[in-house]
């Protein structure tokens, strides 16, 4: 009997990814969404109209608990459930801890035919010995096993492809790491010298500045990226309902068409006029910054706002107070939009920035941080969380703009490599790029004194809604953790968003 016609569930817990013993079950491969995607509209276009559309419901679902779960996942013509290549990362690393108790030989393992065993589709066993081989490599370097690594790596060469679907592409640009890591530690230089060969640390600021503008555009119509940023907004919105003199500091500002949510907001406040809006953009690029301050002053003018735009060149890392221009009389809001940890590899550093942030005084504090434990000092650790991360994060694109899309494309290949290089092949103060978890944060803010407040209910449902507009729904997970907000795919936190305030206010 053909194995793909057997209605088989397999169910495998591993310890080593959680310690409930989580039960992970084994499908087919998901088909793309391209052609039944409901199409978003661009950050700009979308900012115009949503509290009006949105502002009925909002006030209808005012007050709910948001905590959506989603699992009505499509099913393949032989009726099983995909495998994310999240859970494929989890099940090959499970299959290599029982090789290692049983001292079976890898190579002998991974020529065996998986579908047989398990009645997934053909390319699913592929994925899993690539999932297999690249974990095994990452082993054999932590171990200092060179030689077989790169026979290893060399497999991996066979199937992984920059052009694959999200698994063989994560492990092609995984491989790539650690091939990086190996010529480090070894001394290796490829013609080009040390230069071409050992790049300098990805600029998250300067990589998205480098990408065209309708890439940018495109690449903020990504479910995940407009929930977040929008719910934020709203949060920030909610929290200046009453204030006359209005002061934004958003770090990380990119084309600012966010900012369009607040400036009509508070242009059809009529209880409370607003008197006058600032907005002051931090970030390297002075160049990108005023180009984005015309454009809001224009918008502005559109709404009859009188808008003050202010400019702060700085890096986080040299941030001072006395670079904000804050009147006594301005309700302060901070925005942090994916930039604080860009800061973690310098702590003290860190700690500063939310020094100058806390004696600002700011009503609130918003930010949306990547949700994963990607910061730890040993490598194979390191690495295992990372893989399991980047998988869900190339489905989720993959997923939301098309295996064809070019800012799919440009957005691995370029933003998504470098920092997958960086994390991989770095070690110790040359590793910039480093993420954690919202415990990490909320740590962090309560000894410097912030506490965390509750995200307005108006915010969550706004979350809820935009959900609900995305032909990718089913896939997405909202769930409330404490008082933030956990965005997922297919189960794997992928953003959080927080809100916090002087615990002496």
């Amino acid at each position: 009997m053909d194995p793909r016609e057997l209605e088989i569930t397999l169910s495998l817990k591993m310890p080593h990814f959680d310690e409930a013993n989580e039960e992970i079950t084994l499908s087919l491969k998901m088909p793309h969404f391209d052609e039944a995607k409901e199409e978003i509209p661009s950050a700009r276009g979308t900012s115009l109209g949503l509290l009006k559309v949105y502002g009925n419901k909002v006030k209808r679902l005012r007050g709910e608990m948001l905590n959506e779960q989603r699992s009505n996942v499509p099913k393949t013509s032989t009726g099983f459930e995909s495998l994310s290549p999240n859970g494929v990362m989890k099940l090959a690393r499970a299959q290599l801890l029982q090789l290692k108790t049983q001292n079976a030989d890898v190579f002998s393992v991974l020529s065996r035919s998986f579908g047989a065993q398990s009645g997934l589709s053909y390319e699913v066993p592929r994925d899993l010995e690539l999932a297999m081989l690249i974990q095994a490599a990452a082993e054999h370097v932590a171990n200092k096993k060179i030689v077989s690594a790169r026979k290893l790596l060399s497999i991996c060469h066979r199937s992984a492809t920059v052009s694959g679907n999200p698994v063989q592409r994560v492990v092609y640009h995984f491989a790539e790491a650690l091939e990086e890591k190996i010529d480090r530690e070894w001394g290796i230089v490829l013609p080009g010298g040390l230069e071409a060969k050992f790049r300098k640390p990805l600029d998250v600021e300067q990589t998205l500045i480098s990408l065209e503008p309708a890439m940018v555009e495109r690449q903020q119509e990504l479910p995940i990226l407009v929930i977040s940023e929008f719910t934020g907004i709203q949060s920030i919105l909610d929290s200046v309902a009453s204030a006359k003199r209005v002061h934004i500091i958003d770090f990380g500002i990119r084309n600012g068409s966010h900012w369009t949510i607040i400036m009509q907001a508070l242009a059809d406040r009529h209880s409370c006029p607003l008197e006058m809006l600032k907005i002051t953009a931090v970030g390297t690029s002075k160049a990108m910054m005023e180009e984005t301050g015309k454009w809001l002053s224009s918008f502005a003018r559109t709404m009859n706002l009188t808008l003050s735009f202010k400019i702060v060149v700085s890096d986080l890392k040299d941030l001072k107070q006395d670079l904000f221009e804050v009147e006594a009389d301005e309700t302060v809001a901070v925005y942090f939009g994916l930039r604080l940890f860009t800061v973690l590899p310098w702590p003290n550093h860190l700690e500063a920035v939310i020094g100058v942030i806390k004696h600002l005084k700011p009503c609130a504090i918003v930010m949306v941080e990547l949700e994963a434990n990607l910061n730890s000092p040993v490598f194979l650790e390191r690495f295992t969380e990372a893989l399991c991360y980047f998988s869900a994060v190339f489905d989720c694109a993959e997923g939301c703009l098309s295996h064809h899309d070019n800012c799919r494309k440009l957005t691995e290949q370029v933003y998504l490599r470098e920092m997958i290089q960086n994390m991989v092949a770095e070690e110790d103060s040359e590793r910039t790029q480093r993420f954690e978890s919202i415990n990490f944060w909320r740590g962090l803010c309560a000894r410097l004194g912030l506490m965390e407040t509750e995200l307005s209910p108006s915010a969550l449902c706004q979350a809820s809604l935009l959900l609900k507009r995305s032909a990718c729904q089913d896939f997405y997970t909202l769930v409330n953790d404490g008082k933030c907000l956990i965005l997922g795919w297919k189960g794997t936190p992928i953003l959080s968003i927080s809100a916090w305030k002087s615990s002496n206010d």
